[in-house]
């Protein structure tokens, strides 16, 4: 059974070689499609792989948050 393409974000600065290695990626990671410039707002595209130069995104699971509420929480 075929797994459900994965939705990717990829964010590094302008001229960093998003676009250079983007087919790759795409494949690597069993992408539909490529988003270029994606602007870090308004809905994914599922199964693509998102390029965006866009400035502090950051991406967590549930998991990942509820552990870090939980580290400041208790001090």
């Amino acid at each position: 059974m075929k797994s459900k393409p994965q939705t990717i974000i990829i964010q590094a600065p302008q001229g960093a070689g998003k676009t250079e290695h983007a087919e790759a990626l795409r494949e690597y990671f069993g992408c539909t499609g490529i988003v270029e410039g994606w602007p870090g707002e308004g809905s994914l595209e599922p199964g693509a792989l998102h390029l965006t130069n866009l400035q502090g995104l950051r991406v967590l699971s549930l998991e990942e948050a509820l552990g870090e509420l939980e580290a400041h929480q208790n001090g």
